[in-house]
């Protein structure tokens, strides 16, 4: 084998290769694109860094190798439709979070970020051919638009409402009901389709999150702690939840010691207040955080013990207990407690376990509320209401709309009598009722029925779906479920999305 002939740089034939230094100057674009300023290109560097921050917190889904299995070919067949129970393990997935409930052909992040869970379920598509498929993508263009995940194959029937055995294929919202309304007082009028009870942390998460459980092995003496109760009673959804809140000022001993508490109901009413005498001496008020000062101490005399026997008498035995962090409370307190909803664990921003987001960020980003302000320092009742408020947020209504004819199956599935279910008499009712309890975003799941009268109308769906899409906020998972698709029209499609929001904001920013 011959030598390759190497040709010399300086050869006629060659062309002289051009290095470039790596600065912030680009070199010159040979179709006169326009290059960078140093100042310029600093913009552009800062402003992706920003972008790629805030798109961490996007909640999205990805399809794992089951998930892809059950995506539609050009022919509009796919190698193994869902079933029933996983698009339900989603949807429940989206509205609870983690727990129960895990999808095992997808992955939702950043779930803890979603506004809403919003369902569109439309009968009378009847995608049964290659060319019905065709037909149905190109008229349709809004999911290519909005960027929704590949259509998927789901085993539900021609039509939802239709009899069929449920112990195969389940309704996809109706564990959602079962699970919101099997606890649920009759006449109550909102219902909460996220439970109190599947909110209460794990005695895993209590652990990790280092919260006083007489089992731990703890840093500092577990003397002077004592148990809310002396006997509890299982915890249901009509528990009582309170709010607390305490201030905290370093003393002589080397740590924090209670100086100010604050209890709220469920009505944001105040229904425990004291400063506390601590009973070492106070080296540092800490003042900027805690609001604590010499002179509102001057003339206290309530103790700890004081408060822990005032506390003792207000819970009950199924009381649950909300705050932020709220074992940094329970240690200044030196109470035991098994009932607790802890809002940096239910709300977190980055995802990430080991760090937790600020009071006044969750506040502001899911209550409008400016709290923690000034140089004052924190105030107890005004922290214990925005924590009561945050797990209000969580324990949505759910909102159902369905023409009249669609009734009389659905009772047939749900408990209708404890659920929010309007009737309308047309489809364009209907979706003008969704739409406008979309914009409520305590209304965590919103769902609608309706039904084409002529399956090659299929513009007047993308109509629909526009709409439907355009009420939705931004954070919410959108599924829109397509029945009577498939090999004989026995299946139904379905396509997902989760709308972002703009990031409009950062451009005006750079």
């Amino acid at each position: 084998m011959g030598k390759r002939k190497l040709m010399s740089p300086l050869s006629s034939s060659a062309q002289p290769v051009v290095k470039y230094k790596r600065t912030c100057e680009q070199p010159p674009s040979a179709n006169g694109a326009k290059t960078l300023t140093e100042e310029e290109y600093s913009k552009l560097k800062l402003y992706l860094k920003e972008k790629k921050k805030i798109l961490r917190t996007f909640p999205r889904i990805l399809l794992n190798a089951r998930g892809q299995l059950s995506q539609l070919n050009d022919s509009g067949f796919s190698e193994s439709p869902l079933l029933p129970s996983d698009l339900n393990e989603l949807i429940l997935y989206s509205v609870y979070g983690p727990g129960k409930y895990v999808p095992k052909w997808s992955s939702l992040e950043m779930q803890c970020n979603l506004n809403q869970t919003c369902v569109l379920i439309i009968d009378g598509c009847e995608v049964n051919t290659k060319e019905d498929f065709s037909h149905f993508k190109s008229s349709l263009p809004m999911f290519s638009k909005y960027k929704f995940l590949p259509p998927i194959e789901v085993e539900l029937p021609p039509s939802w409402c239709a009899d069929y055995d449920t112990d195969n294929t389940t309704s996809i919202t109706d564990d959602v009901v079962s699970e919101s309304t099997s606890t649920q007082k009759e006449n109550v009028e909102d219902k909460e389709i996220c439970s109190r009870t599947r909110l209460l942390m794990s005695l895993n998460q209590m652990m990790i999150h280092n919260y006083p459980l007489p089992t731990n092995k703890r840093q500092f003496t577990m003397d002077g702690f004592r148990f809310t109760k002396n006997h509890y009673l299982p915890v249901t959804d009509n528990s009582p939840m309170y709010a607390i809140d305490c201030e905290m000022c370093y003393t002589s001993i080397g740590r924090n010691e209670l100086t100010r508490v604050s209890i709220v109901n469920e009505k944001l009413e105040v229904i425990y207040e004291s400063l506390v005498k601590p009973t070492n001496k106070i080296t540092n008020y800490l003042t900027i955080y805690s609001g604590i000062t010499a002179s509102k101490l001057k003339d206290v005399k309530t103790t700890l013990t004081d408060v822990q026997e005032d506390i003792i008498k207000i819970l009950s035995p199924d009381s649950i207990l909300i705050g932020q962090s709220l074992n940094c409370d329970l240690d200044a307190l030196k109470l035991f407690h098994p009932y607790i909803i802890d809002t940096s664990v239910i709300f977190n921003l980055n995802g990430n376990k080991g760090s937790k987001s600020k009071l006044k960020l969750l506040a502001k980003n899911f209550l409008d509320m400016n709290i923690q302000c000034g140089n004052l320092g924190h105030d107890s009742i005004e922290d214990s209401r925005a924590t009561m408020l945050l797990v209000q947020l969580k324990l949505c209504k759910c909102k159902v709309h369905l023409k009249k004819n669609l009734m009389a199956p659905y009772d047939n599935i749900w408990s209708t009598s404890k659920l929010n279910i309007e009737e309308h008499s047309t489809n364009k009712v209907v979706l003008e009722s969704v739409c406008k309890s979309m914009e409520d975003t305590t209304n965590r799941f919103c769902m609608a029925h309706m039904q084409l009268k002529n399956k090659n109308n299929l513009n007047l769906v993308n109509r629909w779906c526009e709409k439907y899409w355009a009420a939705m906020s931004s954070f919410a998972l959108c599924a829109v479920v397509f029945t009577g698709c498939g090999a004989e029209g026995k299946n139904s499609v379905c396509l997902l999305n989760v709308k972002q929001p703009p990031l409009n904001h950062l451009q005006d920013k750079f």
